[in-house]
């Protein structure tokens, strides 16, 4: 992969573009920036694999809540408008990264119920607590489709917001309207129980779900 990313930025550099790839670029050539080794990781394993491996999770994660939910299927079916919420929705609700990938350190010590984070204390949150926080989304653990406003953080937040979440919500946005309208008897073709989970990984998903229409 490294190499591929390494060939693909080479072109780049042949032919500068307006384009992110050409942002990364010139901020390691003209800006120093970033080491070539950082330009290469962010562009592979951040872009490339990211964008593929979240949204390829995701989707299938959110077909699996709808076909638990009749109610909520019929719901969208009856008013696709209603699909960009439904997304917005559904990643607060279905936690599709388990896992914090990397440390967020405090700049001033902040209390979070009874514990006091000390300023430069290394913090590893949980997002999919966040967006389940009383304090912040009413019945956070009911799946409202119509939930406005919906700040929640399934992107990340801050300097560390995903640089994808546009992509990846018109991706979603996109392949789940299509599969509502093509697909009008979508069901399990072996039923809840029959789906398998991946284990041990940071981006949560389906490793078999297998659908009838």
């Amino acid at each position: 992969l490294d190499g591929y990313v390494a060939g693909v930025v080479a072109r780049r550099r042949e032919e500068p573009a307006d384009d992110l790839l050409g942002a990364l670029v010139y901020a390691r050539d003209a800006g120093e920036k970033l080491s070539e080794s950082e330009l290469i990781a962010i562009a592979g394993a951040g872009l490339l694999t990211g964008g593929v491996e979240t949204v390829s999770s995701a989707l299938p994660s959110f077909v699996f809540t709808l076909l638990t939910r009749p109610d909520l299927v019929a719901q969208l079916r009856e008013n696709l408008e209603l699909v960009p919420a439904a997304v917005e929705e559904l990643l607060r609700w279905v936690p599709v990264n388990t896992a914090a990938m990397f440390a967020r350190y405090a700049v001033e010590d902040v209390r979070l119920g009874d514990v006091v984070v000390r300023a430069g204390d290394p913090v590893l949150p949980a997002l999919h607590a966040a967006n389940r926080d009383p304090e912040v989304f009413a019945d956070p653990d009911v799946v409202d489709l119509t939930r406005s406003p919906n700040p929640h953080v399934a992107f990340g937040h801050g300097p560390h917001h995903c640089i994808g979440a546009q992509l990846a919500r018109l991706e979603l946005q996109e392949a789940l309207k299509a599969i509502l309208v093509r697909f009008p008897e979508l069901r399990f073709a072996d039923g809840r129980d029959g789906v398998k989970w991946e284990y041990g990984v940071i981006v949560r998903g389906p490793s078999l779900l297998r659908i009838a229409w």
